[in-house]
């Protein structure tokens, strides 16, 4: 069965050559642009992680130096100087602690006794923070430039200060990172730790969090290199993605071809055989002692496509060449109809549609001829509505009015369907007019809501009189459009409001049930 379907796709190898090369597209873009996006959603949580480790160590520095100075005193005897070098022994990130009085002078640290005066810029900022505390970046001869301090004075005046290297306090970050993510560690406008200078690609996107309480700012950067790195490690399921979408699309297009031609051949066979039904829908006459009419409707349930859209079947037959004989296939269903309930159906009319370009064929006028004296039980009682799927140029019109003449001689009536949406025009309409004019179903629906709309057909209404043409409002489905076409003077209405399209033995039902009086 599969070969049988193949056998239906025409040039396979460029139908697998277009299917291989959108799919690689697609799963191309899916992959490169998910994973980019992945990666800056990776960069953004794990950057969040290293603030609060960061945040985290930052609190740990200072109850560290909250417990040494509460361990201290304002001397420098040598048991203090003992306490602060236990301090440093133990301590996991500062390598010297020096006490500080309320003077802010540092008296005393881990290697002697010392005079030193803490800067005016820091003693402000450690009074006038909350908790009394502050970090910065300063020269140390011990650790040498850029040497990280911390300062901590209790509520009596007694303060501490850490020196640890830069790297101490970016350990935290390091761990949750690297190796992927290189990053820039800022305090104030100073950098107290940086790697970005070992990226050694393009900078796909960055990120930047602030801790205020600590004056710090961590930047962290997405370098090409990782972005690579992952998108090989994926080849292999990009790859297996790729065979599996073109298989995919290639078997989706193989059905779809199948079932078109298939939809394809089905129509055109049951156009041919007289197998699609015929429905009805009423058109209700206002008009007190006014005769019901009918339009004839195509319905088609396929066994194997079950129940298939009357445009489908419309178009379909158009593209095969078949819609005069779907035409002639309804118009004799109405005679059989007829023949089928010669009593019920004595005073009723029955329209069908007919797309106006078949009515430029030589041989329709001819071809209807026929078929009305096959079936002499149409005879003044059919009726044709003319569907418009494009203009009339200036050579076809005179040919339309002439084409018009001679089924109007044959006794069939004439309407025009959907006016309003299609290219029907005036100048037309005046020049031949039409028995009937049916107001499409869209003007009907905004006619109680729009003035615009009831303007239009309020003129519409008037031109139609004028032509002494009778005038049909299509889609009345509820009763407040029904109010609406009666206050336009409308006296014919079909729509669901009334009856849905129905079998014949249904609609013949609803007639005996709904009998003009």
């Amino acid at each position: 069965m599969f070969k049988n379907i193949t056998a239906l796709v025409p040039s396979k190898k460029k139908v697998v050559f277009l299917y291989a090369f959108l799919s690689f597209f697609i799963i191309f873009t899916v992959f490169t642009l998910g994973l980019y996006l992945s990666l800056l959603n990776d960069l953004d949580n794990r950057t969040n992680v290293a603030k609060n480790a960061l945040s985290d160590r930052m609190n740990a520095i200072f109850t560290e130096l909250k417990q040494v100075v509460n361990d201290s005193s304002l001397s420098c005897e040598k048991a203090d100087i003992t306490r602060l070098r236990r301090a440093t022994f133990y301590s996991p990130t500062f390598k010297e602690f020096g006490l500080f009085n309320s003077e802010f002078r540092v008296y005393c640290s881990n290697l002697g006794a010392i005079n030193i005066k803490i800067y005016d810029s820091i003693a402000s900022r450690i009074t006038q923070s909350m908790g009394r505390k502050t970090v910065s970046l300063v020269n140390s001869n011990t650790l040498g430039e850029s040497t990280f301090f911390a300062f901590y004075q209790r509520d009596d005046g007694l303060g501490v200060n850490g020196l640890a290297p830069p790297d101490k306090i970016a350990a935290s970050v390091d761990q949750i990172l690297l190796p992927d993510y290189f990053y820039e560690l800022t305090l104030g406008k100073q950098i107290l730790f940086s790697n970005s200078n070992d990226i050694d690609s393009r900078v796909l996107g960055n990120t930047e969090v602030s801790l205020a309480d600590w004056s710090m700012t961590l930047a962290v950067f997405f370098p090409s290199s990782l972005y690579w790195r992952h998108l090989w490690s994926l080849l292999p399921f990009i790859i297996v993605c790729w065979v599996l979408l073109s298989f995919v699309f290639y078997v989706g297009h193989l059905v779809l071809v199948y079932y078109r031609r298939s939809l394809r051949h089905c129509i055109k066979r049951a156009i041919k055989n007289n197998t699609m039904e015929v429905h009805f829908q009423p058109i209700v006459s206002l008009t007190e002692g006014g005769f019901h009419e009918m339009e004839a409707l195509i319905r088609w349930n396929s066994f194997r496509h079950g129940q298939v859209s009357p445009l489908v079947i419309v178009d379909m037959a158009d593209r095969l060449g078949l819609i005069d004989h779907l035409t002639w296939m309804v118009i004799r269903k109405v005679g059989d109809f007829y023949r089928e309930y010669p009593e019920q159906l004595r005073h009723i009319k029955i329209s069908v549609n007919v797309d106006r370009h078949s009515l430029l064929k030589e041989n329709f006028a001819l071809t209807l001829s026929g078929i009305l004296e096959a079936y002499p039980e149409l005879k003044g009682r059919l009726g044709l509505e003319v569907t418009e799927t494009s203009a009339l140029n200036a050579a076809e019109l005179p040919l339309m009015v002439s084409r018009f003449e001679h089924i109007k001689a044959l006794g069939v009536g004439l309407s025009v369907d959907d006016f309003g949406t299609g290219y029907a025009g005036l100048d037309f309409l005046r020049r031949f007019p039409y028995d009937t004019l049916k107001l499409d179903q869209i003007f009907i629906a905004s006619l109680k809501d729009d003035q615009f709309t009831r303007q239009i057909l309020t003129s519409v209404t008037k031109l139609a009189k004028e032509l002494n043409m009778e005038l049909v409002a299509e889609g009345v489905e509820h009763e407040d459009q029904l109010n609406a076409v009666r206050e336009l003077g409308v006296d014919r209405v079909q729509g669901y409001y009334f009856c849905r399209p129905l079998p014949k033995e249904q609609v013949i039902a609803w007639f005996e049930e709904n009998a003009s009086p």
